[in-house]
């Protein structure tokens, strides 16, 4: 199976919304090792997404299409799908009581006509539940070119976008599958250019395919094959072979895992943060299940709110300054203190674009940990803008702690 995405909407080729269902529909096909062969994203006009639509087929026998579901005159997509494949849309009684239940829902009056264009489906096609929005989504299969081509249309709200591209979607991908194909891997916290080599040739001589996907927090490694015993083999070789922090094999989210981490150990925590501004604590927050275990976050940016909330003793500050390794240590045991847990991540730091000195440069970041009154602290030298210093900086600051928890004072970095 060959899949190609085309992602619609104006909004995303001008930069007002980030892309994140190709983010997260990415990820999710290469764990289940189908990653997407090609994407293309095109703006809220029939004819670009006749053209991605051509396009695509060149190279996949699967298609999946996001956004322009809707009842408003900019959502093309399915007219545009039925035109191109020259297929019969019907309206469906079912999606239409959908329609009429949702709308009475979240208004009063008589629902507009417009509304049940999100009614009708391809003839001989089939639904992909959406229980969020009004707009559902569609599955059908067609001969075209000579090819069996299966298509998915998907709303484009990503509230709505996940939860059916992870629950529906890819289970039905999964089973189409003629390959009985199994994947397995980790997360490291190393870059994907340093791991991708090294994993693939010591994994070689194994009939599996390795696939890397990378973010800020290192790089999630998928190994996948249809020999059960191989892949569980590369995924010990590539284990092995790797010399940075490691998830264990199916943890893919290191802020997920620290989660479960500190429930399993019975253990509190709490953020201290500066230069990051609440990124850390949104980082966990964002978790269901955050609140057994996550306590909250201090945000001291000024020097005085270091002091004053976190206990930093102003001597600390006086002789090495708040970007210092030793105010990062201070202000995550004062976090322990203050917000009595087990354990406090923090970060302190020069995010730019301007502030830095000879001494101090932008980029410079200290984060630190403490677990049970023992801490530490790692220097950073991060490049890029504003954004990219301090979401870097929030990584590394869970990498270290996850360094803390499982290690006896092993300050290995990656």
């Amino acid at each position: 199976m060959s899949i190609a995405v085309i992602c619609t909407g104006t909004e995303l080729l001008k930069g007002s919304a980030v892309n994140t269902n190709l983010a997260y529909l990415g990820r999710e096909l290469t764990a289940a090792g189908m990653p997407a062969s090609l994407e293309i994203t095109v703006g809220d006009h029939a004819d670009e997404l006749i053209r991605a639509i051509g396009d695509a087929l060149h190279v996949a026998d699967t298609l999946i299409i996001s956004g322009g579901l809707g009842p408003t005159t900019d959502d093309l997509t399915l007219d545009t799908v039925a035109r191109f494949f020259d297929i019969e849309l019907v309206e469906n009684e079912e999606l239409k009581n959908k329609v009429q239940t949702f709308w009475n829902f979240h208004h009063s009056g008589r629902c507009p006509k417009q509304q049940f264009r999100q009614a009708r489906v391809p003839r001989d096609g089939f639904i992909l539940p959406n229980l969020v929005g009004s707009a559902s989504g569609l599955g059908f299969e067609t001969l075209y070119g000579g090819v069996q081509r299966k298509v998915f249309l998907l709303p484009g709200p990503p509230n709505e976008f996940e939860p059916m591209a992870h629950d529906v979607l890819l289970p039905h991908l999964i089973s189409l599958r003629n390959e009985n194909m199994i994947t397995a891997g980790f997360l490291c916290c190393a870059g994907e250019s340093s791991v991708f080599p090294v994993v693939e040739k010591a994994v070689s001589h194994l009939p599996v395919e390795v696939a890397c996907a990378a973010g800020a927090g290192g790089t999630r490694i998928f190994l996948s094959g249809s020999d059960e015993t191989a892949v569980e083999g590369a995924v010990a070789i590539a284990r092995s072979v790797l010399e940075c922090p490691i998830l264990p094999t199916g943890e893919y989210d290191m802020a997920d895992y620290l989660l479960k981490l500190l429930r399993n150990n019975s253990l509190t925590l709490g953020c201290a943060e500066s230069c990051t501004g609440g990124l850390v604590a949104n980082r966990f927050v964002t978790i269901p299940g955050a609140s057994d275990v996550f306590k909250g976050s201090i945000t001291a940016y000024a020097n005085e709110i270091k002091t004053a909330l976190l206990d930093v003793p102003q001597e600390i500050l006086d002789e090495y300054g708040a970007v210092s390794p030793e105010c990062a240590e201070a202000m995550a045991l004062g976090c322990t203190k203050r917000l009595n847990c087990n354990c406090a991540v923090s970060t302190t730091g020069v995010a730019g674009p301007d502030g830095g000195t000879p001494e101090k440069p932008v980029g410079l970041v200290y984060v630190g940990a403490c677990v049970n009154g023992r801490c530490l602290s790692r220097k950073l030298q991060l490049r890029g803008g504003r954004r990219i210093i301090r979401e870097r900086a929030v990584e590394n600051a869970l990498i270290l702690l996850f360094t803390l928890l499982t290690t006896a004072g092993n300050d290995s970095s990656c």
